[in-house]
């Protein structure tokens, strides 16, 4: 979960991370090379947290797309995400998504990390390089999701 919030990628990106990806560069950054698969686009994100370097260089994670999503909410959950809130939630039957009001850590996905790295850098990183790592090619949907009042 904490590389998803330093890194900004897609889980598909993330659960196809490999430790002969990562690289050490000057000034004590670890680098990350990945190539989007959704955009296929080759990008560096610099890793500067001692502790997700260290997750990343000591404990290397390996999930599959199931225990991740179990992962999320547990944490959430556990961190105390249990406001009621309204939103959509895939049911068993009938199989698809349906309104409703749920506890928020319920409805955590892997896209929110994403989001968050966005929110987290946005007017901290420039907007063209945010998009870049994040893989966004549109920026009129990039504006409309990540800009806040400042």
């Amino acid at each position: 979960m904490l590389i998803g919030l330093y890194t900004g990628q897609r889980v598909a990106d993330l659960l196809s991370l490999k430790p002969d990806q990562l690289r050490e560069g000057p000034n004590d950054i670890l680098y990350i090379d990945f190539v989007q698969k959704k955009t296929d686009w080759a990008i560096t994100v610099g890793i500067l947290d001692p502790l997700i370097k260290e997750i990343l260089i000591e404990q290397f994670p390996s999930y599959s797309y199931s225990q991740l999503f179990k992962i999320f909410k547990q944490i959430c959950k556990i961190a105390g995400i249990t406001k009621r809130v309204t939103g959509y939630k895939m049911h068993a039957n009938p199989r698809r998504k349906l309104k409703g009001v749920f506890k928020k850590y319920e409805l955590v996905t892997a896209h929110d990390l994403r989001r968050s790295f966005a929110t987290n850098y946005y007017s901290k990183v420039e907007t063209p390089i945010l998009m870049r790592i994040t893989g966004y090619k549109k920026g009129i949907y990039f504006f409309r999701v990540y800009r806040r009042k400042l």
